[in-house]
């Protein structure tokens, strides 16, 4: 990073964001060896839990997409790290546990692979580098990126997705017996497509300064994309501390979307795929009640339909299989909730430590 950009971006977080499409194709080269070995053991599972807490529980969930859609024939869930520590399931030597942390010290994180590994699991660790706590337990450890410096993590979350879409593209291989080159998932030139979401930032600068003072924002898609949704709402409350909220379009539906207000701010991200109509219907709701969207888009919309030409502004990023639009979609939305922050003065970096309250609660817990 040069200090001419480090002077226009002063934070970290600016950085991370950046530079997703070089580390996506780093990662991506460094991990399938790795992959190919846990393969047969992933192959061999009774059950492959997911495991992860708040930015790394999603990665978890978007893995379980990944392995589903590669044709993973063991049952794989999806797991809070919290939950899986201290409410279960019932592990058995025949379970393989992945647990992902982007810095490998949460709490939880290395409860809950410890429990996997007393029970005898098979575990694989997906962190950032450095030299864990929670190493000690894993079985396998896959290092995706340098630790994030912002408190907002961004590059360490698409590190552990194409981590696990190795994982879900060899795991698929090994079942089918073909070898692993050229992965079917990472094919499509990824870094690439993600360089091409990043040519979105000058549009989100201006929507970010457009669209600062809303009462509240909700982040709303389906499948990939209601994961998204969460994880973006979380990056606004970490970057900003702004009012925000991201769900699957289903739940949006069914309660929550009656706390809504003309004065409030949807995103609304429809990529191509079985939500899309779903969302299309729920943009009629929004429009009946008066609240502004913007709708991240991958080309699939029709430019006629008025889920397209009701969108307060059209943000675009290349078509990619859906299990990706969890990268593609995202990428804009982390520059925008990075220039959120801008906008309001905040420090994206920092976990709001900087202020003597916060820092002082957060001595008295451990993450």
């Amino acid at each position: 990073m040069t200090t001419e950009t480090r002077t226009r971006h002063p934070y970290y977080m600016y950085d991370a964001i950046m530079a997703q499409p070089h580390a996506c194709e780093k990662i991506a080269a460094n991990t399938r060896n790795v992959a190919k070995g846990a393969a047969a053991k992933l192959t061999g599972a009774r059950y492959i839990y997911l495991v992860g807490i708040g930015t790394s529980s999603h990665a978890a969930q978007v893995g379980h997409l990944l392995f589903r859609e590669a044709g993973v024939t063991a049952p794989v869930q999806a797991l809070h790290a919290f939950d899986f520590a201290l409410y279960g399931p019932k592990l058995a030597p025949e379970d393989a546990v992945i647990v992902i942390s982007h810095r490998g010290g949460k709490r939880y994180s290395l409860e809950s692979i410890k429990r996997a590994h007393e029970a005898g699991c098979y575990t694989v660790l997906i962190t950032g580098e450095g030299e864990p706590p929670t190493a000690q337990y894993a079985s396998e450890t896959i290092k995706t990126v340098g630790q994030d410096k912002s408190s907002a993590h961004t590059v360490s979350y698409c590190g552990a997705i194409v981590a696990l879409a190795c994982l879900a593209e060899a795991v698929s291989r090994e079942i089918k017996g073909i070898e692993l080159h050229p992965p079917t998932f990472l094919a499509q030139d990824l870094p690439a497509l993600l360089a091409q979401c990043l040519n979105t930032e000058a549009q989100v600068k201006a929507l970010a300064t457009a669209h600062l003072n809303h009462r509240r924002i909700w982040i709303v898609g389906g499948g990939p994309s209601g994961i998204t949704a969460q994880e973006i709402a979380l990056k606004i409350k970490e970057a900003s501390y702004l009012q925000a909220e991201g769900m699957p379009v289903e739940v949006m539906m069914h309660g929550p979307f009656q706390c809504v207000e003309p004065e409030d701010l949807c995103i609304l991200i429809a990529p191509s795929g079985p939500a899309q109509v779903r969302a299309s219907e729920f943009s009629t709701e929004l429009r009946a009640v008066g609240v502004p969207y913007l709708l991240v888009d991958d080309g699939s919309n029709a430019r006629d339909s008025a889920l397209y030409q009701g969108a307060a502004a059209v943000i675009s990023v290349p078509p990619v299989t859906e299990a990706l639009t969890a990268l593609t979609c995202l990428l804009p939305l982390q520059l925008f909730s990075y220039y959120l922050a801008l906008a309001r003065g905040t420090n994206p970096d920092g976990f709001r430590l900087e202020d003597p309250r916060f820092a002082q609660a957060y001595k008295q817990t451990q993450l």
